[in-house]
């Protein structure tokens, strides 16, 4: 128990003790109140047949022969069961389910063992008071307080000769974590205010820039990791000589998690800035104002660290009226300069459409710094007491245990019967090989994980450990037990051994490496091997060399029956892979940002009107509680997800989920960003600080002609066209991130994706089916840079699709069709033939529509054609044309045609590759989104508009816009992952 409570600190030590102590204890009061009302039958001799209810195993693994009593074993075995699930079910913490679980096991199998411990061979008589369960339970107990005790060593251990405490740790940590935001912000804004050279051209800046991003967001990771080991210290009342609360510190954790966002906007927004003339001319006055915002946010920041780490229960802040009215002027200054350099300089829509970044920068900016005003409203208005601490905690953990939705989880039903399955075959084993030791069912509970690739790692780390632990210690100990004089020289070797080996094994425990747990597990074992006491020595001693050698290896034989056991259940019955839970994961994921992108742009970017509170607040829950929810998910399945076996899989590419996670980290920036402007500006309206212009952009108002086109109605195309693009592209990717492309290769996702465009552009009407003149205009745009395709041969390819994609008695092609015969064989295919060769007289599509009875047969057809287009390739020039080919996979149920050979052998002729560059490109997103800048930009210069709009709808709709941009490289970024290998 000393090895298994150790942590990395105190805090996590205690952890490990009290939910190690919580299992133990449940499971020996379970034990108390089963076998208060079963009798374990123990053997009579004066029965006339005592041998009646007992089975006995003539081969067992350790060579010798042991009984089984039946009926102890047929009642006790349910309640095996019943334990097993009502624990998975209960709302425990995955440590106290393992060792409830481990411990049960252990208790349930030494009650109703019925050999004598204490004389080899014999049973445990009915008249023998020592094998009373009463007093098995009493063992049991002081087995239990024994490891409690040992348990408590590892709690003093961490404690010399310096103690390492959790709030020690998060107490540095966050002290530096000011410095780390600072540093970035003062970068940042330098880069961009004295700088003239666009950041993508600047190396240095960006290798500098991510290195010190990817350190803010490791230590932010670091202090929410230590926030849950300093609770366990808070409870024990370490918090009151190391002077620490732990609201305080979860509140400024938060902020810092908030700021480093707001910096990454901030540096998104410098990444964009092209740096032009405007640029030059706006920071020549504005860049005062930034300096003056950066000083006094490094004030700010300053003093709100000093104040939390003086456990100030309410702050009085002297540093953040200055910085409020700094915000404030800045966007005066900003205002006043743009409208003198609109009125007085002529200054093309070209140059305002490349200023537009400016106005995001100043918004990241704004939101950086009301990050840190209204921190301390939200400081002031918790309370810090520890009564009220401890009595919100315990509400709030028994009421989950009464709570009905917690039970409606399947998942959680389905992994307790994974376990309770995985933990009677370890029973099992247990009891007809092993003669009741309780390795096997233990070692089932101590690995249980909520998927295979978790489950494998701590497999492979648990069998490690065994291996570690008992082969070069077992063979010291063979040596050393047979030293018999003097007699404390084997004590004294065992023990040096043992210290070495213990101190190598934990010190790869807190390495913290891939096997820092696998060190753990063999230092238990190595420990245990070598502190094994044997009788050899004595006259007439049961041990022997061979038993010695073999209770060296027999925790090795068990731990690997353990995992076959665990591992084949985990594969079989409702198998959860890592890595197909990481796509749904991302799959779900990116429909919230689809939920979100409709709620914020779909409303905002056509009305100017306020969107209504309850909506907000579910905008808010994904944006604040679900999407990140399922990020930190996706970054513990991503590592999961790289040990798991692949077997017939292919190949998992960590760096590609890797990138589909940061890119949805920064689509959530994005939207919380563009989240909180609306905040603000709705904020600053009802506080009658803004004078709303009567026209705007985004409703149905006729606006001035500029070059014969109405302003409005361009941003109302772009606007439509850009939501249409959007959500088919979020459409898409989640199709593509679910189990039906899990197997598929780069180039079948890229035809499908390109396939799946053609079809949108094809249905113009958006009725989701495509008729006879929509399928020509799908056919023509995918096969037009293949050729001079003529009018009849499309028609009758056309005939040929709808013959074979659709249903029969239909006139129309659904979406849901052309999935079905895509994913049956279907593929598009460019066709090259010699004008010199005899041509057939009916297309070579419709005659191999029939004879293609199954894949053996398709594949010799393409390997002739194969070969054919080998041939063909050393052949001199020829003149050729192109035409477009429709040939399908998919069974046909007609009557094998006898001409089947020769169709073939006139199929050889052709040349056929699959067209993976299909011109189905219509604008690109970026593009929209282009447009949708160009007519913001002619709106806001016809008439001097910008003069009667204020500064904060100027940056609403910059912001817009510029977030529109962001969704839309963020969305072709992930196509493009998604396309990738």
């Amino acid at each position: 128990m000393v090895v298994f409570s150790m942590a990395y600190n105190v805090g996590g030590t205690i952890r490990e003790v009290c939910q190690g102590f919580s299992g133990v204890g449940v499971a020996l009061l379970y034990n108390y109140g089963l076998f208060a009302f079963i009798e374990v039958e123990r053997f009579d001799g004066k029965v006339d047949d005592p041998y009646k209810n007992y089975f006995r195993i003539n081969k067992a693994f350790n060579s010798s022969g042991y009984w089984i009593n039946v009926p102890n074993l047929y009642t006790t075995l349910p309640w095996i069961v019943v334990f097993t699930v009502v624990v998975m079910v209960l709302p425990f913490q995955t440590n106290t389910r393992k060792y409830a679980l481990g411990t049960n096991a252990y208790f349930t199998l030494t009650i109703i063992n019925p050999a004598n411990p204490l004389s080899s061979g014999q049973l445990k008589r009915v008249d023998d008071e020592l094998f009373d369960t009463s007093n098995i339970l009493h063992n049991l107990r002081v087995f239990a307080i024994v490891g409690v005790i040992g348990a408590l060593i590892s709690v003093v251990t961490m404690c010399f000769p310096y103690p390492i405490f959790a709030i020690s740790r998060l107490h540095e940590d966050s002290t530096k974590a000011s410095a780390d935001l600072l540093e970035l912000l003062n970068i940042i804004v330098d880069a961009y205010c004295f700088k003239n050279k666009n950041v993508e051209s600047m190396e240095f800046l960006k290798l500098r820039l991510k290195r010190k991003f990817d350190n803010a967001e490791t230590r932010y990771r670091c202090m929410l990791s230590l926030l849950e080991d300093a609770w366990w210290e808070q409870c024990f009342g370490l918090h009151y000589p190391l002077h620490f609360n732990r609201v305080m510190s979860r509140t400024y954790i938060k902020l810092v998690g908030s700021l480093i966002a707001d910096l990454r906007s901030l540096s998104y927004a410098m990444r964009l800035e092209e740096y032009g003339r405007l640029h030059t001319t706006y920071m020549e006055v504005l860049k005062r104002e930034i300096y003056m915002i950066q000083t006094r946010s490094n004030d700010l920041l300053k003093e709100i660290s000093d104040e939390v780490h003086a456990l100030s229960p309410h702050l009085d802040l002297k540093t953040l009226g200055a910085l409020e009215n700094q915000v404030e002027m800045a966007l005066y200054k900003f205002r006043k300069i743009q409208n003198r350099t609109l009125r007085k300089e002529a200054v093309t829509p070209a140059e305002v459409v490349g200023n537009v970044p400016l106005n995001l920068f100043l918004f990241s900016l704004n939101s950086f710094c009301s990050t840190l005003i209204s921190f301390e409203h939200s400081h002031n208005s918790r309370t810090y007491n520890d009564v009220h601490r401890v009595r919100s905690f315990a509400l709030k953990s028994l009421k989950k245990f009464v709570d009905p939705d917690y039970y409606k989880n399947l998942s959680m039903w389905i992994n307790a019967l994974k376990i309770t399955m995985a933990i009677v075959a370890g029973v099992a084993f247990s009891v007809g090989v092993y003669g009741f030791s309780a390795s096997v069912p233990s070692t089932i509970a101590y690995i249980m994980c909520e998927t295979i690739g978790s489950s494998f790692r701590t497999t492979v780390n648990r069998v490690g450990g065994v291996v570690a632990g008992s082969v070069v210690p077992s063979v010291f100990k063979f040596f050393f037990v047979q030293i018999c004089e003097p007699e404390f020289l084997g004590i004294a070797l065992s023990n040096i051994v043992m210290f070495i080996w213990v101190g190598m094994c934990m010190y790869v425990y807190f390495g913290r490496g891939y096997g820092s747990y696998g060190g753990m597990v063999a230092a238990f074992v190595a420990s245990d091997t070598l502190l094994r006491q044997t009788d050899i020595c004595y006259p007439n001693g049961s041990d022997s060399s061979s038993s010695i050698a073999a209770a060296s290896y027999s925790s090795l034989a068990q731990t690997s029956v353990a995992v076959v056991i665990f591992i084949s259940v985990e594969t079989f019955v409702f198998p959860k892979s890592a890595i197909s839970m990481l796509r749904h994961k991302i799959s779900d994921t990116l429909k919230l940002h689809h939920s979100v992108f409709d709620a914020l742009f779909g409303h905002h970017l056509s009305s100017s009107v306020e969107m209504d509170e309850v909506t907000m607040d579910n905008v808010r829950r994904m944006l604040v509680v679900e999407i990140p929810k399922k990020l930190g998910k996706q970054q513990q399945l991503l590592l999961e997800a790289q040990v798991e076996p692949l077997l017939w899989r292919p190949d998992f590419s960590a760096e590609k989920y890797r990138r589909v996670l940061e890119i949805s980290q920064r689509m959530l920036n994005t939207n919380y960003l563009l989240f909180k402007l609306l905040r603000w500006f709705h904020f600053r309206v009802l506080q009658n600080r803004v004078k709303l212009d009567a026209a705007d952009i985004r409703d149905d108002l006729q606006g001035d002609i500029d070059n014969s086109v109405d302003s409005h109605t361009k941003w109302k195309i772009s606007t439509t066209h850009f939501q249409s693009l959007v959500r088919d592209s979020f459409e898409t990717l989640a199709m593509i991130f679910s189990d039906t492309f899990q197997y598929s290769d780069p180039d079948q996702t890229a035809v499908f994706m390109q396939m799946k465009e053609a079809f949108r552009l094809a249905d113009k009407d958006c009725s989701g089916e495509l008729n006879v003149d929509d399928v020509a205009i799908m056919l023509g745009t995918i096969f037009s840079q293949s050729g001079t395709v003529k009018e009849e041969d499309i028609q009758q390819y056309v005939q040929e699709f709808m013959d074979v994609v659709g249903k029969p008695g239909r006139t129309t092609v659904s979406f849901e069709d052309f999935m079905d015969a895509l994913e049956h064989g279907l593929k598009l295919e460019v066709e090259v033939y010699r004008r010199m060769n005899p041509r057939a007289p009916a297309l070579l599509a419709s005659t191999l529509l029939t004879p293609i009875k199954s894949e053996t047969q398709l594949e010799k057809a393409l390997t002739k054609i194969q070969d054919n287009n080998d041939k063909l390739g050393e052949c001199s020039k020829v003149d050729e044309s192109r035409m477009a080919n429709i040939l399908t996979t998919s069974t046909i149920s007609h009557g094998k045609d006898s001409n089947e050979t020769s169709m073939l052998e006139n199929a050889s002729v052709f040349i056929r590759r699959e067209y993976d560059v299909l011109n189905v490109d219509d604008f690109t997103t970026s593009e929209v989104v282009a447009h949708m800048k160009s007519a913001y930009v002619e709106w806001l210069l016809t008439d001097n508009r910008y003069e009667r709009t204020s500064m904060e709808e100027q940056l609403l709709l910059n912001c817009l816009v510029s977030g529109a941009e962001s969704i839309a490289k963020s969305l072709a970024g992930l196509e493009e992952i998604a396309m990738s290998s």
